[in-house]
């Protein structure tokens, strides 16, 4: 039996809607995704995601022990959103032949900085402190310069296999992403006229961290047509309301966008019909 690989992978970034395009694709029938959104197969360290699959301890070949069930599909596929900052992960897809697409959904970086603050804080609780203590975090900021690693994915995957998003954009016009997203992986695009676009994975509260870590840890048992429909219950049980962001915090995110000026400039520069900067403005 052929090895069975991706040949569509949502690479990042985080917080820019990764989810909503994984369960939107998801829901095509012509297409496939890995039983959990997140493998993290090519992840530099071994995590409660990927302790049973993972290029570290199996090698890469064991990578398609994630898509056996996919075969037939005309697309199959995964979305890690961090993927965009892994050395390994860049090297390891771009050695697969064929090479997969590689897709990418890029944020503001201050609001994205400030989204995945909130996310840590409100959703997961693994940050306790201020906005300032998090942002002194060395790659926190980093994580917003996207140049600095979509240079090293163009390098190794080249540009022809690689689409590059912006969030604003998708989440103004889903139905024209997602449909040009069919027509290039060649799946029915009109199966997206009438699509409920409904967004997931946003920042919510969750009143119990147990209750939410069990979730986690059964989510793969659980289809994903199943898990889509649960998901409005499940939030409604367990979760607490959105966080939102008060003037002190929009202040200090306001604050953040001109360190990020100069790499949106090269940004652009490396992807000049993908990225508009006034979007970002």
């Amino acid at each position: 039996m052929l090895n069975v690989y991706p040949n569509l992978v949502v690479a990042g970034a985080p917080k820019c809607g990764t989810s909503s395009l994984f369960f939107w694709l998801a829901a095509h029938p012509e297409a496939a995704s890995s039983r959990e959104k997140e493998t993290f197969f090519w992840a530099p360290e071994v995590n409660r995601f990927n302790a049973k699959c993972n290029v570290q301890e199996h090698g890469s070949q064991s990578y398609s022990r994630l898509f056996a069930h996919t075969e037939g599909y005309k697309v199959r596929f995964e979305a890690t959103a961090p993927y965009l900052y892994y050395r390994e992960a860049w090297e390891g897809l771009a050695a697969l032949d064929p090479k997969p697409l590689v897709l990418f959904v890029l944020r503001e970086p201050a609001a994205r900085t400030q989204s995945q603050f909130l996310f840590e804080t409100h959703r997961t609780g693994r940050v306790k402190g201020t906005f300032q203590d998090y942002i002194k975090e060395p790659h926190i900021l980093d994580h917003g310069h996207y140049v600095r690693y979509l240079e090293q994915w163009k390098s190794a995957l080249g540009a022809e296999n690689m689409i590059v998003w912006q969030f604003e954009w998708v989440m103004n016009n889903p139905r024209q992403a997602m449909q040009e997203l069919a027509e290039r992986t060649g799946i029915d695009p009109t199966f997206y006229d009438h699509f409920d676009f409904a967004v997931r994975n946003e920042t919510l509260s969750i009143r119990s961290k147990k209750l939410h870590k069990l979730g986690l840890r059964i989510q793969s048992l659980i289809p994903l047509a199943v898990q889509d429909a649960l998901l409005p219950l499940y939030l409604k049980i367990n979760g607490a309301g959105r966080p939102k962001a008060d003037a002190a915090l929009k202040a200090e995110t306001a604050a953040l966008k001109p360190q990020f000026a100069e790499s949106n400039k090269a940004l652009a520069s490396l992807f000049p019909a993908a990225i508009n900067l006034d979007l970002w403005r």
